[in-house]
This record gives structure tokens, sequence and C-alpha cells, in this order.
């Protein structure tokens, strides 16, 4: 019942963590400079590359590929975002630099973006009206979002955008799972360690907390993506039983 509460405030607690690490110049005679670093690396003078943090990234690329690919395109493109994220992080860890930062990030933004259509169709099975309305703020809010998150001085702001992102996704999940008889609370919980882990490597980063994050690594997409297969299960099934149309309404 409180996984999705859970589940934000882990974002936020992160970001409490690592935002010390972002320095922004506001002078006009000298640019903005970026720096964000994590345990890995502040336990190696803030030097890149995080080889732990980048090598454990690529495990997020291959779960669609061993676990398999959603059959419907809201899904489909969440599996697509998850491929693509992990060769972003590897970049990010091993670089540490600006661009794979926003490559990293970007990607999560869009992973949720296309799981909270999906599961916008998925409440909104007759209520054509509805379903555009909230595809509306969906998409919207993305757009602020990537907005947002371009801008150096912003940066901070980024686990907090995305943790209130996380809180439609989380209770349509849920909202979702009740009306389907779909189990979804231990793919939520496997998320959550994961999340932990980060917290406390980054909160208290030692020679063997740093490979907390490498555990989120594994653990964080892993829980979400054994619910987006399931949800796709379910998308199939309305589809099957014509209680949801296989049109551009939808799609």
């Amino acid at each position: 019942m409180f996984s999705k509460y859970i589940l934000c405030f882990a974002f936020i607690a992160i970001s409490y963590a690592t935002s010390n690490t972002t320095y922004i110049n506001e002078t006009k005679e000298l640019p903005l400079l970026f720096e964000h670093n994590f345990c890995e690396s502040r336990l190696q003078n803030n030097e890149p590359p995080e080889l732990f943090n980048a090598y454990t990234s690529l495990a997020i690329t291959t779960y669609p590929f061993i676990m398999g690919f959603p059959k419907h395109l809201p899904f489909i493109n969440v599996a697509y975002a998850l491929a693509v994220n992990g060769f972003a992080s590897f970049y990010y860890h091993y670089h540490l630099n600006w661009i794979g930062k926003q490559a990293d990030e970007i990607s999560m933004i869009f992973a949720n973006y296309y799981g909270l259509h999906g599961l916008i169709i998925l409440t909104n099975q007759k209520n054509i009206k509805n379903k555009r309305f909230f595809q509306f703020l969906n998409i919207f809010y993305m757009y602020l979002f990537l907005i947002i998150n371009t801008i150096i001085k912003y940066d901070k702001f980024f686990p907090y955008l995305f943790s209130i992102y996380l809180l439609p996704t989380l209770y349509l999940i849920r909202k979702v799972a009740k009306k389907n008889n779909e189990h979804y609370i231990k793919y939520l919980l496997t998320s959550f360690v994961g999340a932990l882990c980060w917290i406390i490597s980054e909160i208290h980063c030692t020679k063997h907390t740093q490979y907390g994050h490498v555990l989120w690594h594994f653990l964080f997409p892993l829980g979400f993506y054994k619910i987006v297969l399931n949800y796709d299960l379910i998308l199939d099934r309305l589809i099957n039983y014509h209680l949801i149309s296989n049109s551009s309404d939808n799609f």
C-alpha cells in the first residue's frame, strides 16, 4: 500500500545526498560549471571513470533482450528507452560530464512518459475524452521537464521533478493492479530495495557501500520492467476481448 510513497521518498532522499556535488557559477565572466559525482568517484578524488557504476549500467540495456519485449506500442517504447538508458548511463558514469547526464536522465524521462501513456490507456478504457486529457497532461509535464533539465543551474531539481512524475505512474500501477487482480507489490519492492541501496551509498559513502549504486542498476529497472511486461499482457487481453480498441485513440 505504501510502496509508491516509499519510492518517491527514495528519489527525494537521493537528491538530498547528491545535490551538494553540483556547483554553479553565475557570473557573466565565467561559464557555468557542472560537476555531479557519485560515491564511487568521491572515493577516487572525484575523478572519472566510475568503472563499477559504468559497466553495471549495461545490465539495464539487457533486460528487454533477456526478458522479452512488450507487444504493444506504449510499453515497447519503455523497453526502447531502457535499452538506450543502459548505454547512456554507461557513458555518464564513465565520463561524468554534462552530455552523459542529459543522455541518462532524458532516457529515464522518456521511459516514464511512455509507461504512463500505457497506464492511462488501461485506466480509461472507454472514456476517450479523459484519455486525451490525461495524455495531454503527461506530454505537457514531460515537455516542461525536458526544458528545465537542460538548464545547468536547475540540475539539482531533477530528482524532485522525477519523483513528482513517478507519483501518477505509481498510483495508476496500483489502480490497474486492483482492477485486474494483478500482482505488483513484490516488483515495486524490488525497485525500492535498489533505490535504498543507492541512498545508503550516497549518504554513507565507504569502500563497501559504494556498491549500492551497482545494486540500483540491477534491481530498480528489474522491478519496473517486470510490471511493464505484465501490464502489456493485460492490455493484450483487453484488446482481444474488444474492451479496448486498437486504434489511434489509444496509441
